[in-house]
């Protein structure tokens, strides 16, 4: 007789079936590990309760958490099982626990051993990868946290159970959090972080060094590499240059086209399909996939400030609106006047008057309001392009009317939300599609992420759980 598991694991990364061989074979139970689209099937012999009981308390003890696991089914198994000896390439994930045990324990021969390697996934190459980053305890404009001692989080940060599991999962990725320490908060000058727990041995090591000598916290200068946002009990891959999330099949030559296709052949073949692409960066489009065709439909114009603002003086209405505008704030006429080549959440963060002009200190902004329910911002068509003068007319009405600054900020990306809702609406109409996929850096914003839950549900937007949703 047989134990049978189907586990869900949304990447194709090898590494947790690694873990599991590896464990198979140190207990010296006969089992199996195969790893298919989307699962990972895990069969072992329950001949001798001793052997058994001896497996199952090694992966309690060291059998990593993933945020790619999802559920996980099993059954009694009657076939012949026959050995497996699964094996995985090297992956950047962080050192397992037991290296953190050997590089913590005064007894070990790999105690404090930099050049400690994990070999514990059937991962036979054993390659190195580098840690470049450099960890100070102090902060400069931009820096990552590195979380020193896991029992502090709770008192640091605003997080839930969700978070705490993913930032310390096998993957170790980056996510932002709301700072609860105020004297963290005085440092950065800032209510959110982005954090990341030891993700290598380079940064194990000093963790524990810090920890020892009484350092609560060490910032660094991030390299993209694995970002991504919890919302509830939901974890979307915003970014992802590890190679840890599925792999991008060469299907389509534009890489947001490719990326959308990848992330469409997840669903219903049968289905057609309409999805967004959102751009921290300020690019949008709308694309659409069936078996026999993929492509983009369209695409958001350049947002160009100068030219907006030229077309706004050129409007009667909206010349009287930018005059009352920058007599009544002088100082942000004068940022706009000496930036001439803002980004689209860049301007908006002008207007707003925030310390910094970066998307990031708008989407953070946005979450610090607290209410239900945004301003409607103007978010049209005019003759088949998206009208930026209006919208950036609305917004400069409601920052006149003396509209507190988060709240602005959160109604521009529910804003962002109605839109694409709107627009699918209208394309799914025309094009008779059942499905939809979201993708983009935007979505890490829970602001935007929600209002598409909570207004779109009954069409089930899709977001990837494999896949990156960004480069």
């Amino acid at each position: 007789m047989a134990i049978k598991q189907v586990i869900e694991f949304a990447s194709d990364a090898r590494y947790f079936g690694g873990f599991l061989q590896a464990l198979i074979e140190e207990s010296g139970i006969v089992g199996s590990v195969e790893q298919q689209e989307g699962s990972i099937t895990l069969c072992i012999q329950e001949n001798d309760p001793a052997i058994l009981e001896q497996f199952v308390l090694s992966t309690q003890k060291y059998l990593p958490h993933s945020f790619f696991l999802g559920e996980i089914q099993s059954f009694s198994h009657q076939e012949f099982l026959a050995k497996t000896s699964f094996s995985s390439p090297s992956y950047k994930i962080s050192p397992c626990q037991k290296c953190l045990q050997a590089l913590s324990d005064p007894a070990s021969e790999d105690y404090l051993n930099q050049d400690l390697i994990c070999k514990h996934y059937m991962n036979s190459d054993a390659l190195v990868f580098e840690d470049a980053h450099y960890y100070s305890p102090h902060y400069t404009e931009g820096s990552a946290l590195l979380v020193v001692d896991p029992q502090t989080v709770s008192e640091l940060f605003l997080m839930t159970q969700k978070e705490r599991e993913t930032l310390f999962s096998i993957e170790k990725p980056s996510l932002k959090v709301r700072i609860a320490d105020t004297a963290l908060q005085e440092i950065c000058k800032k209510e959110f972080i982005s954090i990341q727990a030891p993700s290598s041995v380079k940064s194990a090591l000093v963790a524990l060094n810090a920890k020892e000598s009484g350092v609560e916290y060490l910032f660094f200068a991030p390299i993209k590499s694995l970002e991504v946002a919890v919302s509830k009990e939901n974890v979307r891959i915003i970014r992802d240059t590890l190679g840890l999330s599925k792999s991008l099949q060469n299907l389509q030559s534009d890489p947001v086209l490719n990326r959308f296709v990848n992330i469409a052949q997840e669903l219903d073949p049968k289905q057609k399909k309409v999805g967004v692409y959102l751009s921290q960066k300020g690019e949008v489009c709308f694309l659409y996939h069936d078996q026999k065709e993929s492509k983009k439909l369209f695409s958001f114009s350049p947002f160009d400030a100068q030219a907006v603002l030229y077309e706004m003086q050129e409007n009667e209405t909206q010349q009287r609106l930018l005059e009352h505008f920058f007599a009544k704030y002088p100082s942000i006429a004068t940022k706009l006047d000496h930036n001439k080549k803002l980004g689209i959440f860049e301007f908006f963060a002008t207007l707003l008057d925030l310390d910094l002009q970066t998307y990031d200190a708008l989407s953070e902004s946005s979450l610090l309001f607290y209410g239900n329910g945004g301003l409607k911002i103007d978010m049209n068509f005019s003759d088949g392009n998206f009208d930026y003068p209006a919208m950036v007319g609305s917004f400069m009405s409601f920052k006149l009317a003396d509209t507190p600054t988060h709240y602005l900020a959160y109604s521009l990306f529910e804003a962002f939300g109605d839109m694409v809702i709107a627009t699918l609406m209208q394309l799914r109409s025309k094009y008779n599609a059942e499905q939809f996929v979201m993708m983009g850096s935007m979505f890490e914003n829970s602001v935007l992420y929600s209002r598409i839950l909570s207004r779109f549900s009954q069409y089930n937007p899709y977001f990837s759980k494999g896949f990156a949703l960004d480069d």
